[in-house]
């Protein structure tokens, strides 16, 4: 049986996630098996075949889905057959290398949760989305949307992940866990760059974080947006509200999404990427590409080998 995370094994798409599911699934899983890329469909088989799923594509059933209207962690519990859950549950078997969903936020983590499990030393996974900044290979903005409470300890943890993802393909960190070339800048988001600002949760991240190699203090949106930093910390609430933000901004300025791929979530044992709900075939192609790269660059152990290291010490004794 294959690892989870591996890039051999094909990446299962939740057929039930969007708004507009299966049709766009089906349509991207097409478009992935005609450039050659494996796949599985996990959702309603009849809804799958009537929405065009031929038989070269692989299908797994899952009667259920999990609505956006849904408790994500009642309805996953109540329903150990929904298509998310299914779907997790074929990576964390081997029989799929990575997860793409544009369902719920929560029931995504939620199933990653109740099927991989946290990566050790990760006390909340996160969402990461690369922001297309001009000039820079993409900004890390870590967490945009998982944990909208999240404490000092998981800023920190949020922060070490980013910085693995940043490192690209290098391979694990080394024990001393510095990066074989130039150490990621990381950035907390702040309504100002001076060290008191913010609430209490983001005040102790800066002073946890201070102990981190690479941190350069507070930075506010057009910091972002000048890419001073390489990976910006958050939590959820905020880091979703700038996200937003820049995506209707770009909607407004005519330019092509089509292409965005999704928001990876870290911190569980293989890769997950998060598409918006609202999804188009298009869309969900790129996602499932993001998906296959991820596992194929070894992302989930570079996070684990990132979170495990003792070298990288953070404050003690900071407000949770």
């Amino acid at each position: 049986m294959t690892e989870p995370g591996s890039a051999e094994a094909p990446v299962a798409i939740d057929a039930m996630g969007s708004d507009g599911a299966p049709a766009p699934e089906v349509a991207a899983a097409l478009a992935c098996r005609a450039r050659g890329q494996a796949v599985t469909l996990v959702g309603e088989r009849e809804a799958l075949t009537g929405a065009g799923a031929p038989p070269p594509i692989d299908v797994v059933d899952a009667p259920h889905r999990v609505s956006m209207a849904d408790e994500p962690a009642m309805a996953l519990r109540r329903s150990p057959q929904a298509s998310v859950r299914v779907a997790a549950r074929l990576v964390a078997h081997g029989r799929a290398g990575a997860l793409v969903s544009a369902g719920s936020t929560g029931a995504i983590i939620g199933a990653a949760l109740l099927e991989l499990g946290r990566v050790p030393g990760v006390r909340r996974p996160a969402v990461s989305a690369r922001l297309p900044v001009p000039g820079t290979d993409g900004v890390i903005l870590i967490d945009a949307g998982g944990t909208p409470d999240a404490g000092v300890a998981a800023m920190v943890g949020f922060a070490r992940m980013g910085v693995a993802l940043a490192a690209g393909d290098d391979g694990p960190v080394p024990p001393d866990a510095r990066s074989p070339g130039p150490v990621p800048r990381v950035g907390l988001l702040n309504v100002g760059a001076e060290p008191g600002r913010g609430n209490r949760a983001v005040r102790g991240a800066h002073v946890a974080l201070a102990h981190m190699e690479g941190f350069i203090g507070n930075v506010e949106p057009a910091d972002v947006l000048a890419g001073v930093a390489d990976v910006v910390v958050a939590d959820a609430f905020t880091g979703n509200v700038l996200l937003k933000t820049i995506e209707a901004m770009a909607t407004a300025a005519g330019l092509d999404r089509h292409g965005d791929a999704g928001a990876l979530l870290l911190g569980v044992r293989a890769p997950i990427v998060v598409a918006h709900g609202s999804a188009e075939a298009a869309t969900l192609e790129a996602a499932v590409g993001a998906a296959a790269d991820a596992a194929a660059s070894g992302v989930s152990a570079r996070v684990a080998d990132r979170v495990a290291s003792r070298a990288q010490t953070v404050g003690s004794g900071t407000p949770r």
